[in-house]
């Protein structure tokens, strides 16, 4: 069985070296309470109708989540958008993912109640078997 997509995902931006400076979760964040640690989130986001043998759409959700440290705030932005450019550069590069797109490009960056920073990109890939 293969992993569900959102795992799937990390993987790919894992191996691109894109989640290296994050503290990887999945389905929801947990703040640890260090204020220089980063965060990346994976979870899934619903999708397209799943039938045998055809292609269907995962959607998946990204949240990248700044430490509080000076410059944190551009650090995340810019991570949020070598994220972008490397999955537009490479929609079809992960076979276990197929084709993968941005969906709604760097939404207004949300403020937690901590001070930190999430930017939340959602993609959207085109999977089948």
């Amino acid at each position: 069985m293969n992993p569900s997509m959102y795992r799937r995902v990390r993987n790919m931006l894992f191996d691109a070296h894109l989640t290296d400076d994050y503290s990887t979760q999945y389905l929801s964040w947990r703040d640890t309470g260090k204020l220089a640690e980063r965060f990346i989130v994976f979870r899934p986001n619903g999708g397209t109708a799943v039938d045998r043998d055809l292609s269907s759409e995962y959607y998946v959700l990204v949240d990248l989540i700044s430490g509080k440290s000076t410059g944190d705030y551009e650090k995340s932005a810019a991570d949020a958008q070598a994220i972008i450019d490397y999955i537009q550069a490479n929609p079809i590069s992960n076979p276990c993912v197929g084709q993968i797109t941005n969906m709604g490009g760097i939404p207004a960056p949300v403020q937690t109640t901590e001070g930190r920073m999430v930017w939340r990109l959602q993609f959207a890939c085109l999977y089948g078997e």
